[in-house]
């Protein structure tokens, strides 16, 4: 009887949880594994905006140097014309020295080529990016007389897709090409050797032959569906790119109203 007792004692003095005790550890359980998947999915998904725009960069940096480094090789020979007619804010058309390609497809500088660009810029539809492609045409003239042939298949390369045009502080579009020459006597406020700062406007035709510097401007657009939807956003954030090319061979002359592209003093 006594050990019944005890036995009897012993149960009634156990302790478990009560079902409204479980209630709420579960709720708590839950709630803390939302915040977690929360702030892990938050992160995830910053660190894939940073790692986009960091490609972006890249690669908008690297397709900008190589058409900087062709603009580079525009002055052929002294009073040359690297800027070629029909050149736009969205079409630029130049002539260069660049390295031709070995059997392994290797830049080769034992294989030099003249060759005319046309770089053009597409834009895109709806919330797809602009493209920035590149036709080339190999010369078949004998130095200083360059001559191409358009009508025949060009060389076609794909410099950048993801891109667009530039917005400025003042929410401004900023042209792709921009081309720029020298101050003439003519000019209201001409200061012989300097470069006016004022663009020149429309299509470069009659006036090719004056360019003197021309300016590159875009902005990369991050891939991925959050860059879309939120440009403005942490690491999505567009990445504006801008460089320009002075088309000279020595300083320009503060007593030389002829100043030219590619002159040499």
């Amino acid at each position: 009887m006594r050990r019944a007792r005890l036995s009897l004692q012993t149960l009634r003095e156990e302790r478990g949880f009560t079902l409204i005790e479980l209630l709420v550890a579960m709720s708590l359980g839950i709630l803390v594994s939302g915040i977690a998947l929360s702030l892990l999915n938050f992160t995830t998904a910053d660190v894939t905006r940073i790692t986009e725009r960091v490609h972006a960069d890249q690669t908008g940096r690297a397709a900008l140097e190589k058409l900087m480094l062709a603009l580079h090789s525009s002055c052929l020979t002294v009073k040359s014309d690297p800027i070629k007619s029909g050149s736009t804010a969205e079409k630029l058309r130049f002539i260069s020295e660049t390295s031709a390609e070995n059997e392994h497809g290797e830049p080769s500088a034992a294989l030099p080529t003249i060759r005319l660009h046309e770089v053009v810029y597409t834009a895109g539809s709806g919330k797809i990016e602009g493209t920035l492609t590149e036709n080339s045409w190999a010369s078949k003239g004998i130095p200083p007389n360059y001559e191409f042939n358009e009508k025949e298949t060009s060389t076609k390369r794909t410099l950048l897709t993801g891109l667009q045009k530039t917005e400025n502080s003042a929410k401004e579009i900023i042209p792709i090409f921009r081309y720029y020459r020298y101050y003439r006597e003519a000019d209201s406020k001409a200061v012989l050797g300097e470069l006016d700062p004022t663009p020149m406007s429309g299509e470069i035709t009659t006036e090719a032959p004056d360019v003197a510097k021309v300016n590159v401007n875009f902005t990369a657009v991050p891939e991925g569906k959050e860059n879309k939807i939120n440009k403005s956003f942490g690491g999505g954030r567009p990445v504006a790119l801008e460089d320009s090319a002075i088309l000279r061979l020595a300083p320009s002359s503060e007593e030389n109203s002829t100043n030219l592209p590619c002159a040499e003093l």
